[in-house]
């Protein structure tokens, strides 16, 4: 026996295997005399210990430079390492174990000679195909990211794999000479030929990574020149279907937006990407895309040692939301507005002390304190909570003990049965559709807090802020789970959309832009049941109107023929007619509608400041008011 493991040995080191390089690491349990699943035990731990290793660096790397680790917190590098390391090998072994049932199912039922070749093989297909899962996963993760992180990624990536397929490779070719007693002919493929092909593999699998990025960030402008403009309204609800719409519509029962309509206003479908609600109206106020305004999910995720949350977390979200979080090891946060980077129209607008209007809008609390006022995300709950930070206003302190004596109001409002006062139609629709036990919760978390965030905007109009802007959720909020059928939803959308529609009658024409997206949420999640996921967008304009005088002949026809709108198109429509100059980084505005000419250029409207993150106390209760409301 040990002349054999003798020549074994010799064999090896002719063909190179032996050397000093991490070859010798495992292929030295090929020569020890011990029990096959012992050997396998070893060869396991020790592919976990030094691919996890490697892999747990090049991740912490990655999850560090897209959340802005790197910048603000470096040593995060550390702990994310220590946080990933033992999910990292445990996958690596767990892989490991598998290719090895595989290796020795295949040397049972068809011997093989070459063992060399079996076992590069195997490697080198596993190797690519976690190449490939891994650069079609990570793609949202890098999306928005600065491209020089992106082009070290896409150079670690590619060396960080074909390590793995070295290690892999080794460990199988010394269980297959364990198991078979036999030695490579031939030493396997000249590793410059590996690789030279795994390098330009993975070249090409990262090159979308690359291209995905943005370019060098824009320095904010020291002057942002404005001019005289117009005020904007700006509305968004969530949960309401193209079919619905044009049903309520044709049936002359929103009279205020076809009022608006047949007055050079336009009703145009715009182009809904796949992300949450958080990232979506984000890009609706910003005019960017995730990458650009820094939200990208409604949670985010606060490792022990680790000073930045994540909160993008690509592929690892589900380490960190169903291991990490249960141990103990993590805190689950949501995605506060000090996550986000760009500025918003209502912050634009309110430089130089104009007033602004922003109601219950995503990525707003804490409220920021602006000139007017500010009702943050979920302000109804968390004044419940009495959570600080839900309404802000720079001038009008007023306005803070009228929200929150408002919101008392409602909700201390009689809408029970046996009430003596006749309750609204959402109301009354809810009531007579609902059973007991699921009735008030509808109430609490759609329809009462749409109520006070209609009456919120309508109380600020008083001060004519430049921009008002409402997010109004309630269609989405109880179509989640909504227990009472399909008639009586959709009967609910059209009393929420008639709300909507007495609101533009009464105030639509007190501005010289409207800007209403009615967008089917989470409702469109579903096309096959919901019947799609296309909104619509109505754009009203009080000089030049839309597909009117203000456009020639051959823009009206390039209007007609152009596809769906982007909501980044629409804000930069929004921009221009605020008076605002023209950034680079946004779209040109829709050509369905006649805007100001720009009296400037500018490159960027900078990177927003953050805000200083709210009381720990206060982030739970936000939390718990986005899983009441279904969000996670």
């Amino acid at each position: 026996m040990t002349q054999d493991l003798q020549q074994v040995r010799s064999e090896l080191r002719r063909l190179g295997y032996l050397s000093h390089s991490y070859d010798r690491y495992l292929l030295q349990d090929a020569l020890r005399p011990r029990q096959p699943l012992r050997t396998l035990g070893q060869l396991t731990l020790k592919v976990a210990l030094a691919g996890g290793t490697l892999f747990a660096l090049v991740l912490a790397f990655a999850l560090a430079a897209v959340n802005g680790n790197l910048v603000a917190s470096p040593f995060d590098l550390i702990a994310l390492f220590l946080h990933l390391l033992p999910a990292t090998g445990g996958a690596i072994g767990l892989g490991f174990l598998l290719l090895c049932a595989l290796l020795v199912l295949v040397l049972r039922f068809y011997p093989v000679r070459r063992i060399e070749v079996l076992s590069f093989g195997v490697a080198l297909l596993s190797g690519l195909l976690v190449a490939a899962v891994a650069s079609w996963r990570l793609l949202e993760l890098w999306s928005g990211s600065e491209r020089w992180t992106a082009l070290i990624f896409s150079l670690v990536l590619p060396l960080a794999v074909y390590a793995l397929i070295r290690l892999v490779e080794t460990g199988l070719l010394t269980l297959a000479i364990r198991l078979t007693e036999l030695t490579p002919r031939v030493r396997s493929f000249s590793r410059r030929w590996i690789a030279a092909t795994v390098l330009v593999a993975l070249a090409l699998i990262t090159l979308p990574v690359v291209l995905s990025v943005r370019g060098h960030e824009r320095q904010e402008p020291a002057h942002l020149p404005t001019a005289g403009g117009e005020r904007v309204l700006l509305v968004g609800v969530d949960g309401v279907l193209a079919a619905e719409l044009d049903y309520l519509l044709a049936r002359g029962a929103l009279p205020a937006m076809a009022a608006l309509l047949d007055d050079g206003g336009v009703l145009e479908p715009y182009r809904r990407p796949p992300a949450a609600p958080a990232v979506f109206w984000t890009t609706v106020a910003t005019g960017l895309d995730a990458g650009g305004h820094g939200v990208t999910s409604v949670d985010s995720f606060r490792p022990a040692g680790v000073a930045t949350p994540l909160a993008r977390t690509g592929p690892l979200r589900f380490y960190w939301r169903w291991v990490s979080v249960p141990l103990g090891l993590t805190e689950y946060r949501p995605v506060l507005a000090n996550r986000r980077h760009a500025f918003t129209l209502w912050e634009l607008a309110a430089r130089g002390g104009r007033p602004v209007s922003a109601v219950n809008w995503w990525s707003t609390y804490p409220a920021e304190p602006l000139p007017g006022l500010v009702v943050a995300h979920g302000a109804y709950q968390l004044l419940q909570d009495e959570a600080h930070d839900a309404v802000a206003s720079e001038s009008r302190p007023d306005l803070i003990e009228w929200a929150a004596a408002g919101r008392k109001a409602i909700a201390d409002s009689p809408v029970r049965p046996g009430s003596k006062e006749k309750p609204s139609s959402m109301e009354s629709i809810v009531q007579a559709a609902l059973p007991a036990e699921s009735r008030q919760t509808v109430l609490d978390k759609a329809v009462l807090p749409d109520r006070f965030y209609l009456q919120a905007l309508e109380h600020s109009l008083t001060f004519e802020p430049r921009v008002a802007a409402l997010y109004l959720p309630a269609p989405d909020l109880a179509a989640d789970g909504w227990p009472g059928g399909d008639i009586a939803l959709s009967d609910l959308v059209r009393a929420h959309l008639q709300e909507v529609d007495a609101l533009l009658a009464a105030h639509a024409r007190d501005f010289g832009t409207v800007a209403l997206f009615l967008d089917p949420g989470r409702r469109g999640a579903a096309p096959e049941r919901r019947g799609g996921v296309a909104g619509r967008v109505l754009l009203w304009r009080r000089e030049g109107g839309c597909r009117a005088a203000g456009l020639s002949s051959e823009a009206s026809e390039a209007a007609e023929a152009s596809e769906a709108l982007s909501p980044q198109a629409v804000t930069a429509g929004l921009s221009l007619a605020l008076g605002l100059p023209a950034s680079e980084e946004l779209p040109a505005p829709p050509a369905v509608c006649a805007w100001p000419a720009a009296r400037d250029h500018i490159p960027s409207f900078g990177r927003r400041r953050p805000l200083p993150p709210p009381a720990a106390l206060d982030s739970e209760e936000y939390l718990r008011n986005l899983r009441s409301l279904g969000y996670l």
